[in-house]
């Protein structure tokens, strides 16, 4: 048989194994409340002792919602029973995961000039004569012409990228973000660079062939 809902003083049923409890809802001031309470209490007690049961019924303030009904002579009136909802909002608010900041992308070092990079040393041709002899045209040409001074007439091998932006500089032509970039490109498609160690390069064989045959 169903359980009706009703609207009474004292909103409790008991049956024979189970003890259901309602949330009661008061309306008033401290006074109005805590004669509530005693109500209620005064009603519990009147039930006589309780069947045995591992059930247990917890009243305190944070269960009970309290905000008016009118009260007389130490009773609640008319109170209402009312079902316990959930707090959307909170549960929301709780579910929602922490916002992950994205990793700051890495700068890259920049590369700057080296004063104390001889470009023009004594019994070899500069870095300007010997570019100006050669009709270079695209950046593999700049690289591979550029590199190949250094290794055979800078005195410097390996080289490093940052000796490749001096010479672009001292050429005036525009270097590039990565100085290794290129070389790492034309390692891998044509074998004309090799990196023997971190940060290291060199040209191979085939690549000091390809970088005189630019221009002639």
């Amino acid at each position: 048989m169903a359980r009706e809902k009703r609207t009474v003083p004292l909103a409790y049923e008991l049956a024979q194994e189970e003890l259901t409890v309602v949330v009661v809802k008061f309306k008033g001031g401290p006074e109005s409340m805590q004669k509530g309470f005693e109500a209620v209490n005064n009603a519990i007690a009147s039930l006589g002792p309780a069947q045995p049961s591992n059930q247990r019924v917890a009243l305190s303030p944070t269960s009970v919602q309290l905000p008016a009904a009118p009260s007389q002579n130490g009773r609640v009136l008319n109170a209402e029973i009312v079902e316990p909802e959930a707090d959307a909002q909170h549960t929301s608010s709780e579910a929602q995961p922490m916002a992950v900041q994205p990793a700051a992308p890495r700068q890259r070092k920049a590369y700057t000039f080296m004063s104390d990079f001889n470009l023009a040393p004594d019994g070899v041709p500069s870095l300007k004569e010997y570019c100006a002899d050669r009709n270079v045209q695209s950046d593999n040409d700049k690289f591979l012409v550029a590199s190949a001074w250094i290794q055979t007439h800078g005195g410097t091998n390996p080289f490093t990228g940052r000796h490749l932006f001096t010479a672009f500089r001292a050429m005036e032509w525009k270097p590039q973000a990565d100085m290794t970039q290129p070389m790492r490109r034309l390692k891998s498609e044509k074998s004309y660079f090799e990196n023997p160690s971190s940060g290291k390069w060199r040209l191979t064989g085939i690549g000091i062939e390809a970088a005189d045959k630019i221009g002639k």
